[in-house]
This record gives C-alpha cells, sequence and structure tokens, in this order.
C-alpha cells in the first residue's frame, strides 16, 4: 500500500483490521465468534479480489492463508482470561470490554461462570468494587478512568505481544501537579515470544492496524449554505447507514442503561459521540410527521396556521438569499435578537418560531409581518408539536420495552414495531463514526438514514 496508490487495498486493509480488532478485544472460542470468522472470510474475499493487481500473489495467498488458521486456532488470549478469572474467582472479577459489541460476546461466553461483563460506563453507574477488573485489550483503548479511578484492587489489560504501547492511561492534571501519583505496572508474558508475529510494533505503526471508517473525499465547504441548504456531518450507524447531521437542537436517541419507560430521550446534537443509540425514521424525518400531526389536531384551523407559518419563513428566507446570512444575522443581533444566528434555521418548516417570545417579536417587526395572529399561531402550533412528541414518545416507550435490546448491543441496530401513526419503520441504530470534516448539503436530506457502506469494517 506503501509503495503506490492505497485505493484498491482500502478494502483488503479493512478486512486485516476488522479480523486484528476481534482478535484483540473479542476472545473468545471461535464457535462463539461470528464476527471473527466473518472478518476472516472477507479477507479471503478480498485477497481474491486483488489477484493479478500485484506482481506478487503469493502474498495475497499467504495472507489469505494466516486469516484461515487464525479463524481456527484457540484463542490464547481467551485461555489466559478464563483461568485467571477462575485463579481469583468469578465473584470477585470484573470483565471490561473494549466496546459494547464486544461486550456482547464476551457475556455469552463467560455467561457460564457467572463473571460480570461491563463497559467503564457500566462501572461508574453502578459503582461497583471488586478485586480484580480484566481488561480486555491494551490500555489506550480504554478510558483513562479505568486506571486514574479504578473499579478494583487490581487492573490487569490483557493483550497480544505485538501491542508494543503498553503505556498506563493518566489524569488529564497529571502533567500539570506537583507530586502527581504515578501509577506502575507491571508485565506477565505467557506463551511462545520467539515466533515474528510476536514482535511488537511502534506505537504509529499499531494505529495502521486500527478499523478506520471510510469518508471517501470529504472537504469543508468554502462558501455559505443557501436557504435549501444546511452544513451537516456525515454519521456512519450500524447497519450499513449514515445521516447527514445537522447543527441543530437535538435528536431523538435511546439509552438502554435507563430503567423501562425512560429510555426514550432527547441527545443534544453536540452530545452525539460513537456508541449513543439514535431513533430514525427510515424514509422521512421525524420533524416532518410531528409537524403534520401537529397540523391535524388544529382542525379547521390548520391550514391559516400553515400560510401563517410560510408567510413569514418566505420572507426571512427571501432575505436571506438576497442579502446573505452574515448582513441578516447582523441586523436582527442590532434590533436585541439574541439568537439571531438561528436565523437561517427558522426558515425550516418544523422550527416553528423562534424559543425566545421577545426575539420573534422584533422578528415579525423586522419582517414588517403584524405580530397577531402570526405569534399565537406559532405559539399554539409549539405546544400541539410538544403533545404529539409526547404522544409519540409514549408509543415508542412501548415498542422499546418490547424489543429485545440485548440484540441492539449486540447487532448494532434493531427494527421497532411503533403503533404510531407516521412512525412505521423506526430503527434504533448505534453511532459508529462522525466526520470531522462539514458538507453542504440540501435541508431534505439532513437527518434521513440511507445506505452507506463506510462503517463496514467498523461492525
Amino acid at each position: 500500500m506503501r509503495e503506490g496508490d492505497p485505493a484498491p487495498w482500502a478494502d483488503l486493509a479493512g478486512a486485516v483490521n476488522a479480523m486484528r480488532w476481534r482478535l484483540v478485544t473479542q476472545p473468545q472460542p471461535i464457535s462463539l465468534n461470528a464476527g471473527l470468522r466473518d472478518a476472516a472470510e472477507q479477507v479471503a474475499v478480498q485477497a481474491r479480489r486483488l489477484r493479478g493487481s500485484t506482481a506478487n500473489d503469493e502474498v495475497l495467498d499467504e495472507l489469505a492463508a494466516a486469516a484461515q488458521a487464525a479463524s481456527e486456532a484457540v484463542p490464547l488470549l481467551g485461555s489466559v482470561l478464563w483461568s485467571s478469572i477462575e485463579e481469583i474467582g468469578p465473584s470477585d472479577c470484573v470483565v471490561v470490554p473494549a466496546s459494547s459489541s464486544a461486550r456482547a460476546g464476551l457475556q455469552v461466553w463467560l455467561g457460564d461462570l457467572g463473571v460480570p461483563v461491563m463497559t467503564i460506563g457500566d462501572l461508574h453507574r453502578k459503582n461497583r468494587q471488586v478485586e480484580q477488573a480484566f481488561a480486555v485489550g491494551p490500555p489506550r483503548f480504554f478510558k483513562s478512568s479505568l486506571v486514574t479511578a479504578p473499579p478494583a484492587n487490581g487492573v490487569s489489560f490483557l493483550m497480544p505481544a505485538w501491542i508494543g504501547d503498553r503505556s498506563l492511561p493518566e489524569s488529564v492534571i497529571a502533567p500539570y501537579a506537583d507530586n502527581a501519583i504515578r501509577v506502575k505496572s507491571r508485565t506477565f508474558t505467557v506463551g511462545d515470544l520467539g515466533e515474528p508475529s510476536a514482535e511488537a510494533l511502534e506505537p504509529e505503526v499499531e494505529e495502521e492496524f486500527l478499523p478506520m471508517p471510510i469518508w471517501g473525499n470529504q472537504q469543508s465547504p468554502d462558501r455559505e449554505p443557501s436557504s435549501e441548504e444546511v452544513v451537516a456531518w456525515k454519521v456512519l450507524l450500524s447497519g450499513n447507514l449514515a445521516i447527514w447531521l445537522d447543527d441543530g437542537d437535538r435528536i431523538r436517541a435511546l439509552d438502554p442503561n435507563q430503567p423501562s419507560g425512560e429510555r426514550v430521550v432527547y441527545c443534544d446534537i453536540h452530545a452525539v459521540r460513537p456508541g449513543t443509540y439514535l431513533l430514525l425514521r427510515q424514509g422521512e424525518t421525524e420533524q416532518g410527521v410531528l409537524y403534520t400531526a401537529a397540523l391535524r389536531l388544529l382542525g379547521a384551523k390548520g391550514e391559516s396556521v400553515s400560510a401563517s407559518q410560510h408567510a413569514w419563513k418566505d420572507e426571512l428566507s427571501r432575505l436571506l438569499t438576497l442579502r446573505g446570512k452574515k448582513a441578516i444575522v447582523g441586523e436582527l443581533r442590532q434590533l436585541g435578537v439574541t439568537t439571531a444566528d438561528r436565523a437561517p434555521a427558522w426558515i425550516e418548516p418544523n422550527l416553528v418560531r423562534p424559543n425566545s417570545d421577545h426575539d420573534f417579536e422584533i422578528l415579525l417587526t423586522w419582517l414588517r409581518i403584524p405580530i397577531q395572529p402570526t405569534f399565537g399561531y406559532a405559539t399554539k402550533l409549539r405546544q400541539l408539536i410538544h403533545q404529539a412528541i409526547a404522544n409519540v414518545r409514549e408509543k415508542l416507550e412501548v415498542a422499546v420495552s418490547a424489543a429485545d435490546l440485548s440484540e441492539l448491543e449486540r447487532e448494532g441496530h434493531l427494527s421497532l414495531d411503533v403503533q404510531a401513526d407516521g412512525f412505521r419503520g423506526i430503527i434504533a441504530t448505534r453511532v459508529l463514526a462522525i466526520s470531522p470534516h462539514q458538507v453542504i448539503v440540501p435541508r431534505h436530506d439532513a437527518r434521513v438514514p440511507f445506505e452507506d457502506w463506510g462503517a463496514q469494517w467498523l461492525e
């Protein structure tokens, strides 16, 4: 890959990295590790596709053979973990996986021993303290709190010998503290370290072996979006899906760790991160359905309210297109509109009015639109949208309570059977990666799931 164009090799490298990741983080027996077997099969598939593209096809054959052998061997890492748990005693141990998907596989395997498998977040929420914690993976795969605020009297990291970066994480304030506590570690090795594969890699080389998303040729925009566009991040989701996430206020999410009846929540846009579960409607944004439901609740007044919304939004859109966002925001700010920077978002059909009464009144006056009845219509419409949100949330909670959330953790995505008009095809899906770059996309494409294979090696 280094010697030429890396693009043709991307899928082969992705399959290899996915397999290595599973070997490090999911050391359960092969019979319980379908993900590892699938990754090994993909290595062979991608190697076959590249035959004839390199001067030495033997390298591809060796790689495929090595993947097949690794998918059939008894995982030494798993054997060490199992014997270590038996030595300490299952009731005095906790196994800490590197990810939620790894937890699901380890739980199935270690269930017979009765040892808990808990992520760092689970440990801190339940405030569980035990004698020994076994973290499956190198320290760099885990939050620093596993060391700086340990859930056990002892913490052991289990990893293959080829991983060279074994440094322990430290508190963010440690470099600035006088007499900061430095946690010391000891290394224990098991097995034959004489094989070439056991040679430790340098940390910067190890980065090349981590599963990576495929973003394509994304670049940050160098222009302002039009009134029909938004600036958004690409978010890769489980199930080979993605969405364009715009800079709105919040998005509906699912928190499996909350008690039944409290799992459907709203998440701040800037709090969305890998591991967050989003609740999305396939084919259309949730906001559009809620807006339509609120208009139906208005009955005969619905048409007048809708016309009122179009009137002030169309005028604001016209001025934004004519004079540009910067000029409009600056003028509104001078008039005392505290949230003037949100002006481009107010033209969206689903944002029925600014949150501040003061800001809305100034805006309508500036647009030369009578405050009433527009102000009253918009306020009533917002109340009914909140009512529709509450109604849908109740039905989503019922669907979530009836669903198998263990499948959600294991697979990363789950379809929900929601008994609500306009909310068929709701899917709960885990965020796998968020693009570091923003792009400009059509407004109607934001938050609508679409098929994307950029995260296929992250699953």
